[in-house]
C-alpha cells in the first residue's frame, strides 16, 4: 500500500472526520490549561505526546488536511515539548514540518524516535516542580501497556488525555480477550479483574465494556488520579458508531474543572448543559 502524502509531499496520518473532533477537545484543553496555569507555573509547563505521528492529518475522501496533535500543541506556551514517534518516515515528516513552520521553538522540543514504551524515561524536565499534560493516542490498545502509564506518571504532576479504544479496540475483540489468559487487553489495562466479575455475574455486552472502562479508571486512581466515568467524551463515526472515548484524568481537581469547561461546547458549536 502506497504511503499517503500531504500537499507538502510528506507522509500524513490517514484520518476521518472524527479525528478532527478528537483534536478539537485536545486543543481546547491545552488552551485553557496553558493559560490557566501559566501564572503559577511560569516556565515550568510541559507537554508530552506519546504517539505524535507525522504532524499532519488527511481525510482521503475529501482531501482535507489539518494539523495533528504536535503542531496543535506548539500553538501554546509550554516551556518544553516531548514528541515520541516510532515510525521513521513519520518521525522525519514531523521534524521537517516543525523546522519549516515553527523553527523558533526547536530549542524547546525533544523529538524522541522509537517506541515510547521503551523510551518514556527520557522525559526529563529541567526544572522542578513542573506541571504537564500528556496526550496518549495509540492506534489501538496493543501499543500501550499500562506499565507505560505508570512510568509516565510516576512522581510527576501530569494530566492525561487518553484515547480509550472501547469501540474498535475492545468491543470488536472482546470474545478473544475474554477467552485468553494473557493478551493485549490485560497488558493495556494493567489488570484483569473484570474477567472474574463477569464470570460470577454475567452481564450484557455493553455492561461488560463499561466494567472494563471502570476498571481502567480504578487503576488510574491507584496512581493518585481523579478519573470519572462521566468525563468520558465519546468519539463516533459519521454513522454514529462508537470508535473510542477521550478519557481524562488529573491529580488535581482544577484539571477536572478545566475538562468540564472544554466539554461544554461540542465541535459543531452546540452548547451542552453542565452535567450532561
Amino acid at each position: 500500500m502506497a504511503e499517503l502524502l500531504g500537499s507538502d509531499g510528506l507522509p500524513v496520518r490517514d484520518s476521518g472526520a472524527w479525528a478532527k473532533e478528537k483534536l478539537y477537545y485536545v486543543e481546547r484543553y491545552l488552551d485553557i490549561f496553558s493559560v490557566g496555569m501559566q501564572k503559577r507555573w511560569s516556565g515550568n509547563l510541559y507537554y508530552v505526546d506519546l504517539f505524535a505521528g507525522p504532524g499532519l492529518c488527511l481525510i482521503p475522501e475529501t482531501k482535507e488536511e489539518f494539523d495533528g496533535s504536535p503542531l496543535i500543541a506548539l500553538k501554546f506556551n509550554f516551556a518544553k515539548y516531548f514528541f515520541f514517534e516510532s515510525d521513521p518516515s513519520c518521525f522525519a515528516a514531523l521534524r521537517n514540518r516543525i523546522e519549516s513552520r515553527i523553527p523558533e521553538k526547536l530549542n524547546n522540543i525533544e523529538l524522541i524516535p522509537g517506541d515510547c514504551n521503551k523510551e518514556v524515561k527520557k522525559i526529563i524536565f529541567p526544572h522542578s516542580p513542573s506541571l504537564g499534560t500528556a496526550f496518549v493516542d495509540p492506534t489501538g490498545i496493543s501499543p500501550l501497556p499500562f506499565q507505560t502509564i505508570k512510568a509516565l506518571t510516576s512522581e510527576r504532576k501530569i494530566d492525561l488525555i487518553i484515547n480509550f479504544h472501547e469501540g474498535m479496540g475492545i468491543r470488536m475483540n472482546l470474545h478473544q480477550y475474554t477467552n485468553t489468559d494473557e493478551n493485549a487487553l490485560t497488558s493495556f489495562m494493567g489488570s484483569s479483574r473484570w474477567k472474574r466479575q463477569i464470570k460470577h455475574q454475567p452481564v450484557s455486552f455493553n455492561e461488560t465494556c463499561r466494567v472494563i472502562a471502570r476498571e481502567y479508571m480504578e487503576n488510574l486512581e491507584k496512581l493518585g488520579y481523579l478519573a470519572f466515568d462521566s468525563d468520558k467524551i465519546p468519539i463516533k463515526t459519521n454513522h454514529d458508531t462508537l470508535l473510542y472515548y477521550l478519557l481524562f484524568a488529573s491529580k488535581h481537581p482544577r484539571g477536572t474543572e478545566f475538562w468540564h469547561k472544554i466539554n461544554l461546547i461540542d465541535p459543531h458549536g452546540q452548547r451542552k448543559l453542565p452535567g450532561f
